[in-house]
């Protein structure tokens, strides 16, 4: 599971989330999305992904670790299913690394996803 990337619908529009570990014993898995960079505005810098770097990634791009959350991984698989959440490629080895030392790095990433990450990061 972990490396896989999903299109999950919010508000208006999809973002693109990274799965950043395997189940835990409760059945749960931490993820994290991507947002473009827009001119002029604040954003994380954290994590900062160039436009091709990933294939669904075609404008400079950041992590936005506040948005981070630990999902049930029963209800990702029913949304994959269901068509509601869109597969896309796995991310690379490398940017996968740097999006998983950025939970523990950015100040933005919320305090309950740091401490599931520090417990789960094995997976």
């Amino acid at each position: 599971m972990k490396k896989a990337t999903l299109l999950i619908p919010s508000g208006s529009s999809q973002h693109l989330f990274v799965i950043l570990t395997n189940p835990c014993d409760g059945n749960q898995c931490c993820v994290a999305s991507f947002s473009s960079v827009k001119d002029g505005g604040k954003h994380d810098t954290t994590c900062l992904v160039a436009a091709g770097e990933h294939p669904s990634i075609s404008k400079d791009s950041f992590i936005e670790y506040r948005m981070a959350d630990v999902l049930p991984c029963d209800r990702i698989t029913q949304f994959v299913t269901k068509w509601y959440y869109t597969p896309k490629p796995d991310v690379s080895e490398k940017l996968f690394e740097r999006i998983r030392a950025g939970i523990e790095a950015s100040d933005f990433t919320p305090r309950r996803v740091q401490m599931y990450f520090a417990a789960n990061h094995h997976r």
